[in-house]
């Protein structure tokens, strides 16, 4: 019944195209959430501006380096995955095929989230995934703490405004500006976005189609539903910034006035990187991180961990996966001349 067939081929085809549509539009849902903020008050005017222009840029830059990322890692995963599906068809494992063709559909469209299609994909294949999954949760944590750290520096900012208009007696733009900032720290509220009712089976009144040529030999005649991933509901979780005791977070303009003698001086930097650092990598206090291999080094910043002020300066590096090297940020708490803790920017984990 070769309408029957057509049917079914047409029926996968709208399936995969509307996935493609509802992580498009996943996408930019996401992007309107999280740029949301009145980053031009009408009771400010022009340099009082300059906070809010800096964290839109910094922003905006954030973005721009997480896609980055996010494409490249993509890339290198979805062509291992090319491999992994040469050699299954070498061998003839049908299940394993459909299962990384679906890996690589899903990937190719730029969705990070984990299907059950991998699970009849080989065992390295599992690990790959693994592995994957922990460079997207690193690279996801890092574009959060960067923006925390924008947020931060420019409430710091509009805190000098509203000290200045107080000290000029405009009390009335003062108080404004005090309920803004109040806002403009508060994370939106998660939302729902209820995907697609996409049914996977086919109308079951429609009978099976025989085997119009019986010297071909049918694998799978009733292949198992295709996985969207979409028929559940997605909780788009905004941009956090509310942190942990553990967590190492930046410091809000009320606790750099409070901290500033303690924090003291930043740590020094020469032009090999900041001795404390150097020190703890030599002294062997981190094995993942060796001087060699250091791309960047990044600026001093003043943050809280465990409720205290610390110094912290990050250093690019690259690490190996089963499927290519990337890049990865490590952040070193500093206290005097000394190393506390080594930890991945964002995620807050520590490195071995």
């Amino acid at each position: 019944m070769p309408f029957l067939k057509n049917f079914k081929l047409f029926d996968q085809l709208m399936r995969k195209f509307f996935f493609y549509i509802f992580t498009f539009l996943l996408v930019i849902n996401v992007s309107v959430v999280t740029n949301a903020k009145n980053l031009k008050p009408e009771f400010l005017s022009g340099d009082q501006l300059d906070p809010l222009i800096k964290y839109e840029k910094s922003i905006d830059e954030n973005k721009k380096q997480h896609s980055g990322y996010i494409l490249k890692l993509n890339e290198k995963y979805s062509d291992a995955l090319g491999v992994a599906k040469a050699r299954m068809v070498k061998i003839g494992a049908v299940r394993a095929v459909k299962s990384l063709e679906g890996e690589i559909d899903r990937i190719k469209a730029n969705d990070t989230r984990r299907s059950k299609d991998i699970e009849s994909a080989p065992d390295y294949v599992k690990k790959m995934r693994a592995q994957y999954d922990e460079f997207v949760k690193r690279v996801n944590n890092l574009k959060r703490s960067r923006d925390g750290e924008a947020l931060y520096l420019a409430d710091r900012g509009l805190a000098e405004v509203q000290l200045a208009l107080t000290k000029s007696n405009e009390i009335d733009t003062a108080l404004k500006l005090r309920q803004y900032r109040e806002e403009f720290k508060r994370p939106p509220e998660p939302k729902i976005i209820k995907p697609p009712n996409i049914p996977n089976k086919l109308d079951d009144d429609i009978p099976l189609e025989d085997n119009p040529d019986p010297d071909v030999v049918i694998i799978d005649p009733d292949p198992a539903p295709i996985d969207n991933a979409i028929n559940e509901p997605i909780i788009d979780t905004p941009v956090q910034f509310g942190y942990g005791d553990d967590a190492v977070r930046p410091m809000t303009a009320e606790e750099m006035e409070k901290f500033s003698a303690e924090l003291g001086p930043p740590p020094k930097r020469s032009g090999k990187g900041y001795a404390a650092m150097i020190a703890s990598i030599q002294r062997k206090e981190v094995t993942e991180i060796s001087l060699g291999k250091i791309k960047l080094w990044g600026p001093a910043r003043p943050q809280i961990w465990k409720n205290k002020p610390y110094w912290t300066a990050t250093v690019t590096y690259p690490t190996t996966s089963l499927f290519g090297t990337f890049d990865t940020e490590g952040m070193a708490i500093i206290s005097g001349t000394r190393v506390l803790e080594w930890r991945y920017t964002g995620s807050g984990e520590e490195i071995p």
